[in-house]
């Protein structure tokens, strides 16, 4: 949002002779929303302000627009109280259609989450509504693709609206989506959505089992602190066992089944919320589901750079404030300090109740044929995984998959920091006990090595390869364009210091702000004989888990030994 609350740009002008634009309330990727008042009948209505990319004859920027009638021919078909209604929709002089809609006054689940999980009575009264709305779109052959705890408005006298149903697939009608571009919140999509079998009311379904595990645990159980790892949870990993959800538990763990034929049908679903709301006992699941259990977890070294799960504060799309409709923003939250060098040199430069079934944590093997879909379903990977060469072409750069390695030598050590002795990398890395290994990749001929340690909110990870592949500003400067490859908002300090007497940088970086405010704290090391070593702790932003994971930098840094 503007400095001045939003009251610039287009602030005062008249849509369709008789929107007049009063407040900027929200902004998402596919549009601003403002507050406005319809001057023929003196009422307050939200209106979308669309954005699309590119020059309006490129076939990127004209997809964007007939999405956008899309989002409101689909919307308009779906009738249910908790689903958002468009009143009209504005063809301006540009071509640009504006989305005229009820101007829902409250806030937004993901804010509430912001404050904590609730209750799964409340969350259950929630999604009786979702899925109600989720029902009536279904009937008129619409699947929403983006149910998420941003698209979930929460008004007054307890009303839940289900918003932004602009990438819904109109079924029956040619898709728009193509090579190289996928809609939708990564976390909340579905997996057979991922691997190219297209979306139906079971993807929606499972995107709500999603939102419920996030409204009862305060956290999503896919999102990771990279796109690819992401990824590679909605494909192989079972989502960690709820311990909040009490009597919703078993029906979250059966709507995060990855086959959609063996997931609850909607009027099962309906039928167990009932019972959490009431608190009745909750059926008990028929058919197929009742017979799925766990998958097997055998094989798989996962082939992301990342394997480290976030809170929910953030999504793919932004949430909205009060009196908001879809597409929101967020606020930054405060910060800890820097690290303190270890020795620090020159400059400081700054570079933009029923237990459910236990379930494995582990992941299942990813076939390579199905990233290969992926990438035709227009999938975004960062550089970890895949290169794009300047033509544009994604190319893979050969993801291993084999079985788990042998785990490496531990000791524990006094004050309850455990010894992680990586022989392979030369280096001896200490972290607090409860921290266990997450993922590991890289060899003397597929460089760099690293290893991933994590808890679930705080992620470590140690990266080393025997030759540095740049200098030590130029590797700070690339991780750092990285960073802010994510939302054009990434902030980084960069220090030139030493460690032990090798040469060193400490950086520290926020970015994602608006959206999953995030926080990457590393040391860099380059040693005598040109190895370079990374330490990197990822953490959410603006939390207590921050202090936890700045205090889990220090300590691992001061105990780091490079051999």
């Amino acid at each position: 949002m503007s400095e001045d609350g939003g009251r610039t740009g287009s602030n005062g002008r008249v849509i369709g002779g008789r929107y007049r634009l009063v407040e900027r309330i929200g902004s998402g990727g596919m549009g601003t929303v403002w507050r406005a008042l319809d001057e023929l009948v003196d009422r307050e209505v939200a209106v979308k302000q669309p954005r699309l990319p590119g020059d309006p004859e490129d076939a990127a920027h004209q997809r964007a627009a007939n999405r956008l009638y899309r989002e409101a021919r689909a919307a308009a078909r779906v009738d249910h109280p908790a689903a958002v209604s468009i009143h009209d929709v504005v063809v301006e002089e540009d071509g640009l259609p504006w989305i005229v809609m009820e101007l829902v006054r409250g806030e937004s689940l993901h804010e509430v989450l912001k404050r904590g999980p609730v209750e799964a009575p409340e969350a259950a009264r929630i999604g009786i509504e979702v899925l109600g709305a989720l029902r009536a779109a279904h009937t008129v052959g619409i699947v929403h693709r983006d149910v998420k705890p941003a698209n979930v408005l929460l008004g007054p006298h307890r009303r839940v609206v289900l918003t932004d149903f602009g990438i819904a697939h109109i079924q029956g009608e040619e898709s728009l989506t193509v090579s190289g571009e996928f809609v939708g919140s990564l976390e909340f999509i579905a997996p057979e959505r991922m691997s190219g079998r297209g979306a139906g009311p079971a993807s929606d379904l499972w995107s709500l089992g999603v939102l419920l595990y996030a409204a009862v645990e305060g956290w999503s159980p896919f999102r990771r602190t990279t796109l690819e790892s992401t990824l590679a949870a909605i494909l192989a990993a079972e989502p960690p066992e709820p311990k909040q959800a009490g009597p919703l538990g078993s029906l979250i763990v059966r709507l995060l089944v990855k086959d959609p034929g063996q997931r609850p049908d909607a009027d099962e679903v309906g039928a167990a919320l009932e019972a959490v709301v009431k608190g009745w006992p909750v059926p008990e699941p028929s058919g197929a589901a009742a017979a799925s259990g766990p998958q097997d977890a055998s094989a798989l070294r996962e082939f992301s750079e990342d394997a480290g799960t976030v809170r929910l504060t953030g999504e793919s799309a932004a949430e909205p404030r009060s009196d908001a409709v879809p597409t929101p923003e967020t606020e930054p939250d405060g910060a800890e300090p820097a690290p303190e060098p270890a020795a620090a040199n020159s400059a400081t430069t700054s570079t933009p109740n029923a237990k459910p079934p236990r379930r494995s944590r582990l992941l299942r093997p990813v076939p390579v044929a199905v990233l290969g879909v992926l990438l035709v379903a227009g999938t975004w990977f960062t550089a970890a995984s895949f290169r794009v060469d300047n033509s544009g072409e994604a190319k893979e750069m050969n993801p291993t998959y084999n079985s788990a390695p042998a785990a490496p030598a531990t000791t524990p050590a006094p004050g309850g920091w455990t010894e992680h002795r990586e022989r392979d990398m030369g280096a001896v890395l200490h972290l607090p006990a409860e921290y266990k290994e997450a993922a590991r990749q890289g060899s003397a001929t597929d460089q760099p090595r690293l290893v991933v340690y994590d808890i679930g909110l705080v992620q470590v990870r140690l990266t080393q390869w025997d030759k540095s592949p740049r200098p030590l500003l130029d590797q700070a400067q690339e991780a750092h364009e990285t960073w802010d490859s994510y939302n054009h908002d990434a902030s980084t300090q960069s220090t030139r210091t030493t460690f032990k007497g090798y040469d060193a940088v400490l950086s520290d970086t926020t970015y994602d702000m608006a959206e999953s405010p995030s926080r990457v704290m590393q040391l860099i090391i380059v040693t005598g004989d040109d190895r370079m070593y990374e330490l990197r702790v990822d953490m959410p932003k603006g939390t207590p888990t921050e202090k936890k994971g700045t205090a889990v930098f220090k300590g691992a840094r001061d105990r780091l030994e490079i051999e």
